[in-house]
């Protein structure tokens, strides 16, 4: 039944690596990059309230 598969399922063998388009990947390294820009530059902007140093109603 599973003869032909046999190969893919021993327990030390090397995993195969999926195909995956180029665009695929360069969009998902640029979503990647934009969402950890935009979670740096929220904790520049409210770090200090976020982390309890400084009351949010504190502006001066």
């Amino acid at each position: 039944m599973a003869a032909g598969h046999f190969a893919r399922y021993i327990r030390h063998a090397q995993p195969t690596k999926p195909h995956v388009q180029p665009l695929i990947k360069w969009t998902s390294k640029l979503l990647g990059a934009s969402m950890w820009f935009w979670i740096m530059l929220r904790i520049k902007e409210d770090g200090p309230v976020m982390f309890g140093m400084k009351l949010p109603f504190e502006h001066h």
